[in-house]
């Protein structure tokens, strides 16, 4: 299998400014799952950005829409991930590779985890926290656009 993607690639979409494409309202005081529309528009290029929300455990995955690839995924669990060259385990972000892809060689494993803090992305149990930490690192602007609702506040 050949990845659709290359390491320059993926960071350059990781870096460049985009947006939501539509009003969002995610309620996160249950279990809760989804995905959200974005959209850089100097580059004409949509992602996608899922959400998975149960108490003590949060799943982000930013992605690109047109090759499905993970670009970032952010995992707040006490689970693990297996890289080419050892385990990372319990809070942790995965970041598109290359070079993991290649040593990996499943065929299908095209990102490295990282354990966190991770530069900008704190170590944190907390949903709010995560979620704009992600947004920031993939420099995602919410511009009025999506709102996140418990039943103790409003985001």
């Amino acid at each position: 299998m050949e990845l659709q993607l290359t390491d320059d690639e993926a960071k350059r979409f990781i870096k460049i400014t985009k947006e939501f494409i539509k009003k969002y309202k995610i309620d996160i005081s249950k279990k809760s799952k989804g995905s959200l529309s974005i959209k850089a528009k100097s580059i004409n290029r949509e992602f996608t950005l899922y959400y998975f929300f149960r108490n003590g455990e949060t799943h982000l995955k930013f992605a690109d829409s047109k090759t499905y690839l993970t670009l970032v995924r952010i995992n707040i669990d006490e689970k693990f991930h297996k890289n080419s060259d050892g385990i990372i385990r319990g809070n942790r972000i995965e970041i598109f590779s290359e070079d993991e892809f290649k040593a990996k060689g499943d065929g299908r494993t095209s990102y490295k985890a990282y354990s966190l803090p991770f530069e900008k992305i704190e170590n944190t149990n907390d949903f709010f926290t995560i979620f704009e930490n992600l947004l920031e690192y993939t420099h995602t602007q919410k511009n009025g656009m999506l709102f996140i609702n418990t039943s103790l506040s409003a985001y």
